[in-house]
């Protein structure tokens, strides 16, 4: 079966809602997740949770290990867990076949191997507009606190792909849509990150939340918080 095959079968396979209700919740948790706590975090039963997570797990999608829960070990502390854990993929597909991705590796490449300059200062100056125009056109009309700052920008994060997770008084991002180019450019990466997002802050009309390089791996290099 070729590649484009298998990305069709996964895509397919998440178009069901239940499942790909239950695929995102295993997705946003920050550990290994057993079937009890994926179907409370989805609102399904156990039964259902177990089937579809095992039909994810068949495609891929999922990995799986077994473990006590914390605190419990030896003798009476019960069978180990099965617990799920989202694998890292991506899916690209489009008919015909497209591959963004080789341009944008091709131009990160290059505007990071010209060095510091007026390339990377324009990458990182149109970053911010294009983030300025995504932040307006999501602008609430109602005037912005900064709890509602970071819930406008949590929605907006989230349908740029951040997968954004709220902490308390801090926005931390899960995901980074530009991982495809990370590895051939990884500051200019994370500097367009900063830029564009803090564009997102000040089209939307934010008061009092910033964002600043300061995430930890595996999420986006780049937090939105109260400061």
């Amino acid at each position: 079966m070729s590649t484009d095959d298998t990305q069709w079968e996964s895509v397919q396979l998440l178009t069901e809602p239940t499942r790909r209700g239950i695929y995102d919740a295993v997705r946003a948790g920050r550990h290994p997740m057993t079937r009890e706590e994926v179907a409370a975090a989805a609102g399904v039963s156990k039964s259902l949770a177990a089937f579809h997570l095992d039909l994810l797990a068949e495609r891929g999608l999922l990995e799986v290990d077994y473990a006590r829960p914390p605190g419990r070990s030896g003798p009476g502390a019960g069978r180990p867990a099965k617990r799920y854990r989202a694998v890292p993929v991506e899916f690209d597909v489009s008919v015909p076949p497209r591959r963004y991705d080789v341009a944008a590796r091709v131009l990160a490449r290059a505007v990071a191997e010209s060095g510091p300059g007026p390339a990377a200062e324009r990458a990182l100056d149109v970053a911010r507009e294009e983030g300025e125009e995504l932040g307006r056109l999501r602008r609430p009309a109602r005037r912005m606190s900064a709890d509602r700052s970071l819930d406008a920008a949590t929605q907006t994060l989230h349908e740029l792909g951040y997968e954004p997770q709220r902490e308390g008084k801090c926005v931390r991002l899960r995901n980074c849509p530009f991982h495809a180019i990370v590895d051939v450019a990884p500051a200019l990466v994370c500097g367009l990150n900063d830029a564009l997002i803090d564009g997102i802050l000040t089209g939307l009309g934010s008061t009092g939340v910033s964002a600043a390089l300061d995430g930890a791996p595996p999420d986006c290099c780049v937090t939105v918080a109260r400061r």
